[in-house]
């Protein structure tokens, strides 16, 4: 008789779940004999998941939309078998299991939905022992960096494993921006970052780089965004930056943009890319040329500073 494993997902994005405990299974001797779902009765899946293999005496079976199979028959409930069993069933459900009485649940190994903690701090300790996990060390800025980044909890396991692949055993922030997003992505932040560091060759660089997939308008906004953080950081002081919501890491950046750009400098940026985002929605602006124009005349406003201390 089969050893039953519910998996609860909470939300489709969860989907790694299910291969990680799969994983655990095979770990322990099973063979994955076959994916079936729940448009069969609990009688059908009972008749099918209870023989026995002609050359693997330990099989399992992977069943979605398990709630289609409805409450599970109190009749059978002497043919759950505990942990150890020759054949395991894994149940996936999108949401709560509810198919088994409080009684059998003793037989049942039920693996309930993971929600990303509700708290910024649990976050950032949630994302560091996901690396952890993995054998990395992510340093605490990274962390802030990847939570300010993704929401989605599967986009965030995909990213961890894919700083996996730099072979190194601590993320760092530098880490993290450099192989986090895909290409078009990073060349904005670095952009962003540039800028508000007063590189004028690394942000003539990103530009052009930006300007190969990116959309105008969408890459206006995002450095208006940035340079308005700092505009009113420069006027108001540091309440303005919690009045406005700004995440950690924007707030980083603006403090250095502030210090490197005067208040003047900023805000009269802020109104050029308004006014330049005006203008191309209605056909009249100068496209990725007058973009640039407005960041080298805020650039050379002033004689440039070393960044090096603020980084």
């Amino acid at each position: 008789m089969p050893h039953f494993v519910a998996v609860e997902l909470g939300s489709p994005h969860q989907r790694s779940v299910v291969t990680h405990v799969l994983e655990k299974i095979k770990a322990h001797g099973y063979e994955l004999a076959g994916k079936l779902d729940g448009s069969m009765t609990w009688d059908e899946l009972l008749a099918m998941t209870s023989t026995r293999g002609l050359f693997m005496d330990r099989l399992a079976y992977l069943v979605d939309d398990a709630e289609a199979l409805g409450p599970f028959p109190s009749k059978f409930e002497g043919w759950l078998e505990g942990k150890g069993a020759l054949n395991v069933v894994l149940l996936v459900y999108g949401n709560r299991c509810n198919a088994f009485p409080k009684k059998m649940m003793e037989k049942v190994t039920l693996i309930p939905s993971r929600k990303p903690p509700h708290r910024k701090k649990d976050r950032i300790k949630h994302i560091m022992d996901m690396a952890a996990e993995k054998g990395m060390t992510m340093t605490q800025e990274a962390a802030i960096l990847l939570d300010e980044w993704i929401e989605d909890p599967e986009e965030m396991a995909t990213e961890i494993e894919k700083l996996l692949l730099a072979e190194s055993k601590t993320v760092t922030l530098d880490l993290v921006k450099e192989l986090s997003k895909d290409e078009g992505s990073r060349a904005l932040f670095r952009l962003l970052d540039d800028l508000c560091f007063k590189d004028e060759k690394a942000v003539i660089l990103a530009l052009k780089q930006v300007q190969k997939g990116a959309e105008l308008l969408m890459v206006i906004a995002a450095i208006y965004n940035r340079l308005r953080l700092a505009s009113f950081l420069a006027s108001f002081g540091e309440k303005s930056l919690d009045a406005l919501g700004a995440r950690f890491y924007q707030s980083k950046m603006a403090r250095v943009a502030a210090k490197l750009y005067d208040k003047k400098t900023l805000w009269k940026a802020v109104a050029s890319l308004a006014l330049l985002s005006g203008a191309e929605k209605m056909g009249m602006g100068r496209g990725w040329l007058g973009l640039e124009l407005i960041l080298l005349e805020m650039i050379r406003t002033q004689p440039p500073f070393s960044h090096q201390s603020f980084s």
